[in-house]
C-alpha cells in the first residue's frame, strides 16, 4: 500500500551523547541518505525531512518532532519513516503511545527500516520489548554521562558551558575565565548598592533608569523590546553567586532522573567549591557582607510591619527555633519583644522564652564592646587565640576529608555496577526475584548511607574554608571602628552571626544570652 496524496515524513534524530559512543551510522547525514534511498526504492513520494540534531530520545519536545506531529494532526502526513525505533524515541511508554494509538488514529503508516517494522503489515508483539531495550540504552548513556560529569566536577573543572555575566572566556584557553571590565563594573556597583541598604527591586530600577543592558541581552547580543528591564531575581542571582569571588562552584543543581527535565537546586552541603580558580570581581569581605544581609532579610508582611533591629538574628538556646517579634503596650509605651516560635506553635514544643528588645540590645552591645576592646588592646594576642580556635575546630585535614569523599564515591560507583549486574542477571533468569530484591535493598541502603556521609564531609570541607573568610571580615570590622557607643544595624551586621536566648533562670529575672561572633562563635570559649 503506497500512499501518494500526502507527505511522506522522513524523520531523523541524533543525540550528541550517542556521538560520543561511536554510533556513526546514526549521524544525521547517514540517516537521511538511508531514509531517502528506502523511500525512493519502495515508491514513497512527496518526501519531506524532519530533523532533530542534538536531541535526546527521552525528550519528546524536540522541535522537528513537534512540527511533524502538528502536520499529522492537520492530516498532512500519510507515512512516517525512521531508521529504527530508537530514532522515534527512547521512552518505551511514549513510543508505544505513538505507534499503537496516535498514528493509527490519524491513519498514519509507520515504518522503522532496521527493525523491519511496517504498520501496514501489522505490529509485532516484540516491539514493546525492543522499545524497552532502547530505553535501557538511554538510561545507561545517562548514567555514564552523570559519572563523567561527577568526575569532571570533583576534579575542579568548571561544569557550566558559558561564562557568567562579568566574565568572558579566554581566547587562549576556553577553560579559563577572564574579567569583562564593563560587565564587572556593573557587578561591583550592584554589590555596593546592596550593601548600602538598597533592595534588589530598587537596584533593578536604578539600572533600568540608567539604561544598562540586562545580562541576557548583553551576553548574547539579542534583539529585545525590553533590553534594560532588570528584575529583582536577576539581582539576587548576582549578589548570591560565589563565583564572583574567584571560586568555582560545581553541582549547584540536579535532575531527579534522566527522564525528568525539572531542575532542582542543591543545598550548599552537596555543592563542591574550589577556591581561587579565576580572577575575583568581588572581594571576599564584601561578598560576605552581602550574604550576611541577604541571610538576615525578612519578607515583608501583609501588615507592612517594619523589621526590628534583631530580625533574623535571635534563636532559642534550647530548641534552636527562630524568635518571633511581637509588640505590646506597657504603661502607655509600645514595647518590642521576642519570643520562641517553638513555644508559640500549637504543640508547644518548647518552654516560654521571651526577652525585651531593650534588654537584649544592652547585653549584645556590652559583649561586642568587650570583644572589640580586647582585640584593639592586643590584636596579635587576639589573632593568636583565633588561630588556635580554628586549628582545634579543624579536626580533619582537607586531604583526609577529600580522601574519604573519593573512597565513598568509588564505592557508590561499584554499587551502581553491581545493581546493574543484578538486574541483567534477573532478566536472564539467573537469579530469582527474592534474591534480587534482598540484594538490591542492601545495596540501596548502603548507597544512601554513603551519600549522607559525602554530604556531611563536603559540609565539613566548606565550613573549614568559609571560617577563614569570615575571620577576615571580623578583622576588618575591628579596624573599621574607632569606638562603639551604640548598637546600630551596621555594627550588628559587622560583628554578630547569631544570638541564642535561654529561658529565665528559676526564681530570677536572669537568662542566658549567647552571642556568636562572625567567624569565631562564642567569645568565652576562645
Amino acid at each position: 500500500m503506497i500512499q501518494t496524496g500526502k507527505i511522506t515524513a522522513l524523520y531523523a534524530r541524533f543525540s550528541h551523547d550517542e556521538g560520543n559512543s561511536g554510533h556513526d551510522s546514526n549521524s544525521i547525514a547517514n540517516q537521511k541518505e538511508l531514509l531517502a534511498e528506502y523511500a525512493n526504492t519502495h515508491g514513497f513520494i512527496n518526501h519531506q525531512f524532519y530533523t532533530d540534531d542534538g536531541y535526546s530520545g527521552t525528550n519528546f519536545e524536540r522541535p522537528a518532532f513537534q512540527k511533524m506531529m502538528t502536520d499529522v494532526e492537520n492530516g498532512l502526513i500519510g507515512t512516517i519513516i525512521v531508521k529504527d525505533m530508537s530514532r522515534l524515541g527512547r521512552n518505551y511508554l511514549m513510543v508505544g503511545q505513538y505507534t499503537e494509538i496516535i498514528f493509527p488514529e490519524y491513519n498514519v503508516r509507520f515504518v522503522a527500516i532496521s527493525d523491519n517494522v511496517d504498520s501496514a503489515e501489522g505490529l509485532s508483539d516484540l516491539i514493546p520489548f525492543s522499545n524497552l531495550i532502547n530505553e535501557w540504552y538511554a538510561k545507561d548513556i545517562s548514567k555514564k554521562m552523570r559519572a563523567m560529569i561527577t568526575q569532571k566536577g570533583n576534579s575542579g573543572r568548571r561544569l557550566c558551558s558559558r561564562a557568567i555575566y562579568g566574565y568572558m572566556k579566554s581566547p587562549e584557553d576556553k577553560e579559563k575565565w577572564i574579567i569583562d571590565e564593563y560587565a564587572a563594573s556593573v557587578v561591583r556597583r550592584i554589590y555596593e548598592l546592596y550593601i548600602s541598604g538598597n533592595g534588589v527591586s530598587r537596584i533593578a530600577n536604578i539600572l533600568r533608569d540608567e539604561k544598562i543592558q540586562r545580562p541576557f541581552v548583553y551576553l548574547y547580543q539579542k534583539e529585545s523590546d525590553t533590553p534594560y528591564e532588570w528584575t529583582g531575581a536577576t539581582i539576587t542571582v548576582i549578589i548570591t553567586n560565589r563565583e564572583y569571588c574567584g571560586d568555582t562552584v560545581n553541582f549547584k543543581t540536579h535532575k531527579p532522573s534522566y527522564k525528568s527535565k525539572k531542575i532542582i537546586k542543591n543545598p550548599p552541603e552537596l555543592q563542591r567549591v574550589f577556591l581561587d580558580t579565576h580572577p575575583a570581581i568581588i572581594d571576599r569581605v564584601i561578598f560576605e557582607k552581602a550574604q550576611n544581609r541577604y541571610a538576615k532579610r525578612c519578607r515583608k508582611k501583609k501588615s507592612k510591619t517594619k523589621d526590628t533591629l534583631f530580625t533574623g538574628y535571635v534563636y532559642c538556646k534550647d530548641c534552636k527555633s527562630r524568635f518571633h517579634v511581637f509588640r505590646h503596650k506597657a504603661r502607655g509605651n509600645m514595647i518590642v519583644s521576642y519570643e520562641c516560635s517553638g513555644y508559640r506553635k500549637q504543640q508547644k514544643k518548647c518552654t516560654y522564652h521571651r526577652i525585651d528588645e531593650d534588654a537584649l540590645k544592652q547585653c549584645v552591645l556590652q559583649k561586642i564592646k568587650l570583644m572589640w576592646y580586647e582585640a584593639k588592646s592586643d590584636i596579635r594576642s587576639f589573632k593568636a587565640k583565633v588561630r588556635k580556635r580554628l586549628n582545634a575546630d579543624e579536626t580533619a585535614s582537607r586531604s583526609k576529608i577529600q580522601s574519604e569523599i573519593d573512597a565513598a564515591q568509588t564505592r557508590i560507583a561499584e554499587i551502581d555496577k553491581y545493581v546493574q549486574g543484578l538486574f541483567e542477571a534477573k532478566v536472564r533468569n539467573e537469579i530469582d526475584s527474592d534474591i534480587f530484591g534482598s540484594l538490591s535493598k542492601t545495596y540501596t541502603e548502603e548507597k544512601a548511607e554513603l551519600n549522607a556521609k559525602i554530604a556531611d564531609l563536603i559540609l565539613q570541607e566548606n565550613s573549614a574554608k568559609d571560617a577563614y573568610q569570615k575571620i577576615n571580615r571580623l578583622y576588618e570590622a575591628i579596624e573599621k571602628y574607632d569606638s562603639i557607643t551604640e548598637l546600630t544595624p551596621e555594627v550588628l551586621s559587622d560583628f554578630v552571626d547569631r544570638i541564642e536566648v535561654g529561658e529565665h533562670l528559676k526564681g530570677t529575672k536572669e537568662q542566658k544570652i549567647d552571642v556568636f561572633f562572625v567567624g569565631v562563635g562564642l567569645m568565652d570559649t576562645l
